[in-house]
């Protein structure tokens, strides 16, 4: 009685085990790699839900005793394409080689399982605040275990001029913030 107990312990642990690492989608089983080696020198907080047809594009990882400290880079990169051919990416940023302030104005406040996360969705422009800066998202840094990340709804685009590159909906972009957990 008591081998069978100690079985389906054995058995139950390894499915919560399996189970914590299978729950972030649009992962590959070589960005899964290239994070689990990551983890090992930082904590990485990682959306558990994302809109249909989202996934890891990239992750760039320049860590642990080879990387120099001013070189350190953790960046992961999900994206999809659109059916009218244009596309959405967004990524979730480790600060470590220093970190600054962003400039614009909150606009939404979200409680999530890392933390309290500032996000800025369309905020007042810098320069006119009766306009809103279109397509654009950006969130405070927040800190996950001791490393500061923040979400970008724009990789890749930093002057914001791609018009083939979408932010994500207000309401998607709350929900994956909202499902943040450390991977």
């Amino acid at each position: 009685m008591k081998l069978r107990h100690i079985t389906f312990l054995i058995l139950v642990t390894a499915v919560v085990a399996s189970a914590q690492t299978a729950n972030f989608p649009g992962l590959s089983a070589q960005h899964r790699k290239t994070l689990t080696n990551a983890k090992r020198y930082t904590a990485i907080p990682l959306p558990t839900w994302v809109p249909e047809g989202f996934a890891v594009e990239k992750v760039i990882s320049k860590l642990g005793p080879r990387a120099r400290a001013e070189g350190e880079e953790l960046v992961i990169v999900y994206a999809r394409k659109l059916p009218n051919g244009k596309m959405q990416r967004f990524s979730i940023e480790a600060g470590l080689g220093g970190i600054g302030g962003v400039p614009y104005d909150v606009t939404h406040t979200l409680t999530t399982p890392v933390g309290k996360v500032e996000l800025m969705y369309e905020p007042p422009d810098l320069d006119d605040s009766s306009k809103k800066i279109k397509n654009f998202a950006i969130t405070e840094w927040f800190n996950v275990g001791k490393t500061a990340f923040h979400y970008l709804g724009r990789y890749g685009d930093p002057e914001e001029k791609d018009p083939n590159l979408l932010v994500v909906s207000l309401a998607d972009t709350e929900k994956i913030l909202k499902s943040l957990k450390r991977f």
